[in-house]
């Protein structure tokens, strides 16, 4: 009998032939495979264009992320929170009548440019300084809004204008209150559209058009005056111990600090410009005052010395030993009232005055000029002007602009002889008449504030200071 398992083994062992497979079902097998090739390709193009994607959307990511952080915009006029529509500027930059005010919603994060923010100034806008670069830009700040009604617990605002007051927008402010003792700002200076200051007492700095704004060290002093010019910032430090809004009042001290735009850091200038003691002081203390031109710098000290030096940060020394006149006690802005300077790069302008009559309320008033950058000077001549004198402006070597609380008045022969150009406002508040601050910015164009804040007005020439016209900041 044979072995069951050789015919197993046979059958293992036998030659097979498959069989055929239907018509057509290689070519079904060469079209699956072409289409799970082509699946696996759109797939890794898919993923590749995935991680493009990705790369191209952390930066952009990263950037947002640095725009909501500490460096965002701080709130524009009077501390305000973003609003959801960008608002329409008017031409009085009041907004229409339909329009919300910046005190209750604008965007954040508004600086000063040429383009203007789009943001409303907010209502009742109080301007107590005014700031000019160039032809057509400028800002004022003040007050603004209904005070304990602002989106932060102060109402401090600014505003900016691209065609020299015109029209108006707001711009993001210093988060601080108005001038309180030590504390708060009342004064504005822009070296141009990137870099400004705010200041008296405390001093602010923004390096982006004032979409922000940094607190900076004045080593516990007070700041009573800044101007700016070339790529530097100067500002007097002082000592006080004024109260209230009386920031530059019963000052003991004075030191003029330099700071290169942008630094951030103040240093204090060569020379003998540091710790300038009055020789003598009035009731309210003593004041000095800073004017800058033409590449060159002028303090007048409380002593009544002038000194001068280079915009550079370099040196200041003693320009003439003839004393004039004594700046005398502080005004309101921390400015003296004894002796008003101003210079342009013709020369000098200092206006001397006397102590104001108690009983007539009225003061004399001197003009001397100086073509030699303080060394000599040309003999007094009586201003016969109304007024307490407040504020002078002087452009070229005959135009002279001084503000009181009368008037703007005119002198176009270097101060001998004076026209009013401009009466005070006629609904400026009893004790607040005439004009606070003048200023030219060329031969043809000026700016000055009026003394009562509430008018919310700026007043510009464009002839020379013969006449000047009222624009609106703000709603009342």
């Amino acid at each position: 009998m044979s072995d069951p398992r050789d015919r197993v083994d046979d059958w293992l062992n036998a030659d097979v032939e498959p069989l055929a497979p239907r018509p057509g079902t290689f070519g079904k097998i060469q079209q699956r495979a072409r289409r799970r090739k082509t699946s696996r390709a759109v797939m890794s193009a898919a993923g590749i264009v995935v991680v493009i994607a990705a790369a191209a959307t952390v930066p952009q990511i990263a950037s947002t992320l640095r725009s909501h952080g500490s460096g965002q915009g701080q709130p524009v006029a009077a501390g305000t929170q973003p609003a959801p529509v960008r608002p329409t500027i008017t031409g009085t930059g009041g907004g229409s009548p339909n329009s919300r005010s910046s005190a209750e919603v604008t965007p954040s994060g508004s600086a000063l440019s040429a383009a203007g923010s789009g943001s409303l100034v907010p209502s009742n806008f109080q301007p107590t300084s005014v700031t000019f670069v160039g032809r057509n830009i400028g800002a004022v700040i003040g007050q603004a809004g209904t005070p304990g009604h602002c989106a932060t617990p102060n109402c401090t605002s600014l505003a900016g204008t691209s065609d020299y007051g015109t029209s108006w927008y707001g711009v993001s402010a210093p988060l601080t209150g108005a001038p309180d003792g030590s504390t708060g700002v009342g004064q504005v200076r822009f070296l141009n559209t990137t870099y400004g200051w705010a200041f008296g007492p405390q001093l602010y700095a923004t390096t982006d058009g004032g979409a922000n704004w940094t607190r900076q060290s004045t080593h516990g002093m007070r700041v009573t005056d800044l101007e700016t010019a070339g790529d530097h910032a100067f500002a007097l430090f002082a000592t006080c111990t004024g109260g209230g809004a009386a920031y530059g009042a019963h000052c003991t001290a004075f030191s003029l600090y330099t700071s290169v735009a942008g630094s951030g850091q103040w240093q204090p200038v060569p020379g003998p410009v540091s710790s300038l003691q009055p020789s003598q002081t009035g009731a309210g203390g003593a004041s000095a005052s800073l004017v800058l031109t033409a590449g060159r710098g002028y303090l007048l000290a409380p002593s009544g010395e002038l000194l001068g030096g280079p915009l550079t940060g370099g040196a200041w020394g003693v320009v003439g030993e003839q004393e004039q006149c004594l700046p005398g006690s502080p005004g309101p802005d921390g400015q003296p009232t004894g002796a008003l300077l101003a210079a342009d790069s013709a020369g000098l302008v200092l206006v001397c005055t006397s102590a104001t009559d108690s009983t007539t309320g009225t003061q004399t008033k001197s003009v001397i000029e100086s073509s030699d950058n303080g060394k000599t000077w040309s003999a007094a001549q009586s201003a016969d002007v109304t007024g307490i004198a407040t504020s002078v402006a002087t452009q070229g070597s005959s135009l002279v602009v001084l503000a009181t609380d009368a008037g703007l008045y005119l002198s176009t022969d270097g101060g001998g002889t004076w026209k009013l150009a401009r009466a005070s406002p006629a609904r400026a508040a009893a004790g607040e008449g005439g004009y606070s601050y003048v200023g030219m910015t060329s031969a043809a164009d000026g700016v000055a504030l009026p003394a009562d804040p509430d008018l919310h007005e700026v007043f510009i020439t464009t002839d020379g200071g013969r006449t000047w016209q009222a624009h609106a900041v703000s709603r009342a």
